[in-house]
């Protein structure tokens, strides 16, 4: 008979009064393995005992305990002989015993490594690609490997766990969002590492909606509700995958308590407690009335919150503002109403010289029968256009040209030559000779390129070129 252990407490009690104990490290999220008679009878064959106990210990509800004999991952069996460790139990079947789960239900594949047992090379060979087809968990190594190999693998605890959360996190907030508040979940997806995940909704809940939805998240996570798996054999087949045989795969069915059932192939916690706390996020419209909820749960979303604390305390310093989240919005507010201002002030200022560079252009053509020249550090689009739309007509016809260069040396910028469609033409065979590497082309009495980095004697040639 296999017993479970409940507590630290109980596991002692065993190995005291066993003479052989057979301990089965396991997750209710991990699938389970198919060699347990294998291991009755490895542990009856060492040194002939009969009287031992067969026990198993869910490394979820009793971490501490995982950690102090040194597991750090389930389907991890050990063996103790008059309470002594004496070694870990291997299976032969190693088929039954990938770790690994693959990307699948919104949820990325597991990290880890794959050990060589034997051989000159044991080094550990790094998994970041887990793959499924039909029912075979395809592993991608960067390194080969033979049939047969003996290996040891080790899966990335922490993102699994991270994974876990998010995935336990998206299934609760799904029922409470879809049982109490009419809001169907059309999709999600995990986002990687310390982002956001998202939920796809068939409309945007209200502020008060999302209020009510991460308080009643919230307690149904103090509640601790216990989270089963179940591989029934009448579990609905009608959403599987194409490739999925359903003649000899199983069907996962996640339980929350009375809450929440469905199916699923990602990996989860065995209680709400595990997800710590789920934080609502910002939305953003989809697909036309759809909605993209963002959220994020567990040790991820504590991360999250101490960055984002350690954020506005940042920019209140900056702002000469208190901590206060309310009063770091109106000071940026007002710093960005300031900034648009002076921008706003700082576009007019430049349209203003550039009529003035146009008038004294064109004073230069007029009078002096010559080309003229502008060059400005800080021009942009804006600059450029007027001085086109100022110089463009009164130029046909003269025969002469206006160069506008915009840009600084070790900087990037255009050059653009406005002007009569003849003089224009023959001005840019000139700068192409003087700045090799220009691109560009036009018409319509205007041609337009661009310096990909300036340097002072393309600038000094360029203007010797437009007024010789």
């Amino acid at each position: 008979m296999v017993h479970n252990i409940r507590t630290k407490d109980e596991f002692q009690d065993a190995l005291e009064k066993y003479p052989i104990v057979v301990v089965d490290f396991y997750s209710t999220h991990s699938a389970e393995s198919k060699h347990i008679a294998a291991t009755f009878a490895h542990a009856y064959e060492l040194d002939k005992f009969k009287d031992f106990r067969f026990v198993k210990v869910d490394i979820d509800d009793l971490r501490g305990l995982a950690e102090e004999v040194g597991v750090t991952q389930p389907a991890t069996f050990h063996m103790y002989k008059n309470g002594e460790k004496i070694n870990d139990l291997q299976s032969e079947h190693k088929e039954d015993l990938i770790q690994f789960l693959e990307t699948g239900g919104g949820q990325p594949s597991d990290h880890g490594t794959i050990t060589p047992l034997s051989g000159s090379d044991q080094t550990p060979i790094p998994i970041k690609n887990v793959q499924r087809q039909g029912l075979r968990c395809i592993i991608y190594s960067p390194k080969p490997l033979s049939p047969g190999d003996r290996v040891r693998q080790e899966v990335d605890w922490k993102r699994r766990w991270d994974h876990m959360q998010q995935h336990t996190g998206q299934h609760l907030l799904s029922a409470v969002m879809q049982n109490r508040h009419d809001l169907k979940t059309l999709g999600w997806g995990m986002g990687a590492d310390e982002s956001m995940n998202y939920v796809d909704l068939q409309r945007k809940p209200t502020e008060e909606e999302m209020q009510a939805i991460q308080n009643e998240c919230a307690e149904l996570i103090r509640e601790n509700l216990p989270i089963r798996v179940e591989t029934p054999g009448d579990a609905k087949h009608d959403k599987l995958p194409g490739d999925y045989d359903k003649s000899d795969g199983v069907v996962r069915v996640i339980h929350i308590g009375d809450l929440d059932t469905n199916t699923c192939c990602g990996t989860h916690l065995s209680q709400t407690s595990h997800i710590s706390l789920i934080i609502l996020g910002s939305t953003q419209s989809v697909h036309g009335k759809n909605c993209r909820l963002s959220f994020i749960t567990g040790d991820r979303a504590i991360k999250l919150a101490t960055s984002s604390v350690s954020a506005i305390g940042s920019i209140a310093k900056l702002l000469s503002s208190s901590n206060v989240p309310s009063e770091v919005v109106s000071r940026t507010t007002a710093l960005s109403d300031t900034v648009t201002d002076l921008k706003r002030s700082e576009r007019k200022l430049l349209l203003e010289v550039a009529k003035f560079e146009s008038e004294q252009a064109i004073r230069i053509v007029v009078q002096n029968r010559m080309n003229a020249y502008i060059h400005r550090h800080d021009g942009n689009t804006d600059f450029i256009n007027k001085i086109v739309g100022e110089t463009r007509d009164v130029l046909q016809g003269t025969g002469f040209v206006v160069v506008i260069a915009i840009g600084e040396p070790k900087g990037s910028g255009p050059v653009v030559i406005v002007g009569d469609q003849i003089a224009v033409d023959a001005m840019a065979q000139k700068v192409k000779v003087v700045i090799k590497d220009i691109k560009g082309g036009g018409a319509g009495g205007k041609w337009q390129g661009k310096v990909k980095e300036w340097t002072n004697a393309q600038l000094l040639a360029l203007k010797e070129v437009v007024e010789s």
